[in-house]
């Protein structure tokens, strides 16, 4: 995939404050909603094509499980039109509140914000189920899926995109680029998550009684001052400071990781390689 430069993140990022007590791993402060934004717009082209898998009809009723700040709201609301019905549903008050604010400034009708956790929200009669880069942080990704099969019609289909961890990298290889990926891995893991949780979907989701029907693996490349480039520095850099912070990394580590990247940045034959990103298509039986 070509990607032409854009504008890097200045500088060292904000000093983090840790992570909302009790809430999504990486937290929910200006920094990480800013993130989200930049991913949302680096993945732009992809997240149509996943959310086109669940086969949104004008009319249909779909779930955004873990919805964040609603970012994927107003496509799913382009493809139900104004007879259809967005459930947006999240445990994080702060990005509800980003979301509530999107829905009063636009008067949209038919978007319903709840705020729950997916293993305890009751939801009937939905068309479509979308969770995207949400199951890789609970610590039973398994029993969310049961229920989010539960919440299908008969027919209806279940969209779930996540990591498969591997394949992550920078070119040439780096050695503290990989040490900052493995200690990230165990802060996921630490944190009850499964980086890798991709590789176990199509049996969780076979075992919640959903019929596979795709498995679509995708991988980007980006140079320096590319989307791809500039979605893995936010995140790297940010959180790198956040590792620290939680006592993950020592201020050595980090301090080598912050030189070593920043001069990869200067070479035009850099490469950062994402982690795999896989799109689950499963439908409910229908009869």
């Amino acid at each position: 995939m070509s990607e032409q430069p854009s504008k890097s993140p200045a500088g060292e990022p904000n000093s983090p404050v840790g992570n909302s007590a009790g809430g999504y791993v990486l937290g929910a402060e200006a920094a990480e909603l800013q993130r989200l934004k930049r991913q949302q717009q680096t993945w732009s082209a992809e997240t149509t094509a996943w959310v086109d898998q669940l086969g949104l009809e004008p009319g249909a009723t779909v779930v955004d499980a873990g919805c964040g700040p609603g970012l994927v709201v107003p496509l799913m609301r382009e493809r139900v039109g104004e007879g259809g019905r967005v459930i947006a549903i999240d445990a994080e008050p702060r990005y509800l509140n980003e979301l509530r604010g999107t829905v009063a400034r636009e008067a949209w009708q038919n978007v319903e914000v709840q705020h729950a956790t997916l293993e305890s929200v009751s939801v009937t009669g939905a068309d479509a189920v979308f969770a995207r880069w949400v199951l890789t942080f609970p610590t039973d990704p398994g029993a969310i899926v049961k229920r989010m099969a539960d919440w299908l019609k008969p027919g209806g289909r279940l969209v779930v995109v996540d990591y498969n961890h591997e394949g992550i990298s920078l070119f040439p290889r780096s050695e503290a680029f990989v040490h900052v990926i493995a200690t990230m891995r165990k802060w996921f893991v630490k944190s009850g998550g499964d980086p890798f949780v991709a590789g176990r979907l199509p049996g969780l989701l076979r075992a919640a009684g959903l019929e596979v029907e795709a498995v679509d693996p995708i991988v980007r490349c980006g140079a320096p001052g590319t989307p791809t480039w500039c979605w893995a520095e936010e995140f790297l850099l940010y959180h790198s400071a956040v590792m620290e912070e939680q006592g993950l990394l020592t201020s050595s580590e980090r301090d080598d990781f912050v030189e070593d990247w920043h001069a990869r940045r200067k070479s035009p034959d850099t490469r950062f390689y994402t982690p795999i990103q896989v799109c689950l298509t499963a439908r409910k039986p229908a009869g």
